[in-house]
């Protein structure tokens, strides 16, 4: 068994704060069908980090712009637990697919928005890319520590849009139980600019006035001398000394009596010459042995054992290797269930489920009302 065996989800969101979400969701257990325009999803334009949030899934590629697309759409919704999308204010109201049309044909229906910046107020009905809401939580300017004189600095890709996707996943295990305590559905929502508050949720005020704050050094290596990442003969190493017992213990184990002697100290010997010394002092430090950003986590044997990394194989692409599950349980583990699908990889079979007839959809096809993949589709999908 896994934990959300008997929760069906109907993804209908593009991109990256939309449908990682449901991706972690399908991890935990759910079945998750993406509805994907027949055109594709947009983020499969951008390439590779379209298997970053898509993983496990059901694929249809469905034209839900028309009447009849629509229909098929909302008999999804009649058999689905939760609708889960990150469209703009009023977008799924002129869909059809809004809360009330889809509490009509499934009355607990749980009804999940990621927004830009919110469904009220003046910015209600914009949209909005990760990098914006870096920028309006104040986090660019932290991340370039500009009260060092620096100009603020673009963090990473998808912070704000993961983060947002991983506030959804709250939110939707809150609302499946309360309606198993209650039997209602409920609508609910979070936004990128949530998740800025949420990375930046260490400002704060005090009767009207800032609180002073840990910020980067000038060169953005850490927070103070115990606290930073430190160049050694052969790279760079990450301590971490937060007491003053600690501290202590850092400048005695590098052989040095003031903070100021521990940067040219530390270029003395090698990373895991120092990584070891400090170990057996017990001050905490780490190698940053990734310079590719990531892909030595995957790389590791012991993270694949452990679940970290997980390996799948997909039509197009082969062996994809990426993050696996991200929470574990003894009783109800998590799953991987398959790779990224193709556009519309899936769309026969659920219109089988739905009752439509092998004829109808051949005429659905033929009007652009469906799609699946067909010899065209490296013409119309490219590398996908």
């Amino acid at each position: 068994m896994h934990a959300l065996d008997d929760v069906r989800l109907l993804d209908f969101g593009q991109y990256v704060a939309g449908p990682f979400g449901p991706m972690i969701l399908a991890d935990l257990g759910a079945e998750v069908i993406k509805v994907e325009p027949v055109t594709g999803d947009g983020m499969r334009l951008v390439g590779k980090p379209f298997f970053g949030c898509q993983r496990g899934k059901r694929d249809i590629a469905l034209n839900v712009k028309d009447p009849r697309g629509r229909e098929l759409a909302l008999e999804l919704v009649a058999a689905a637990d939760v609708v889960h999308h990150n469209m703009t204010r009023g977008t799924a109201a002129r869909l059809g697919l809004d809360y009330e049309a889809c509490r009509a044909v499934r009355p607990d229906v749980i009804y999940c928005n990621c927004y830009a910046y919110g469904p009220e107020g003046p910015l209600a009905r914009l949209g909005g890319l990760d990098p914006l809401f870096q920028a309006s939580s104040g986090l660019e300017y932290d991340a370039g520590a500009t009260h060092a004189g620096n100009p603020p600095l673009y963090y990473r890709f998808g912070m704000c849009d993961t983060g947002n996707a991983m506030l959804s996943v709250v939110g939707v295990l809150l609302a499946l139980r309360h309606r198993d305590h209650t039997g209602e559905g409920q609508e609910l929502w979070t936004s990128l600019l949530d998740a800025g508050a949420v990375f930046a949720s260490d400002a704060f005020l005090i009767d009207g006035a800032p609180v002073d704050r840990p910020g980067l050094d000038p060169g953005l290596h850490g927070l103070g001398p115990g606290y930073r990442l430190y160049e050694t003969a052969d790279g760079w190493l990450q301590v971490a000394a937060l007491t003053d017992e600690a501290r202590a213990a850092l400048r005695s184990c590098v052989g040095v009596e003031t903070d100021a002697a521990l940067e040219p100290a530390f270029r003395t010997r090698a990373s895991a010459a120092w990584r070891d010394a400090l170990d057996a002092v017990g001050v905490g430090s780490e190698i940053p042995y990734d310079p590719d950003a990531g892909f030595g986590v995957l790389r590791d044997p012991i993270n694949l054992e452990l679940g970290l990394a997980a390996e799948l194989s997909h039509p197009t692409m082969g062996t994809v290797r990426q993050h696996g599950t991200l929470v574990n349980f003894s009783e109800t583990p998590g799953r991987v269930n398959g790779p990224p699908p193709l556009v519309g990889q899936h769309t026969r079979e659920l219109l089988d489920e739905l009752g439509v007839s092998p004829s109808e959809q051949e005429a659905l096809r033929d009007h652009g009302i469906v799609a699946w993949p067909g010899e065209d589709y490296a013409e119309r999908y490219g590398e996908w």
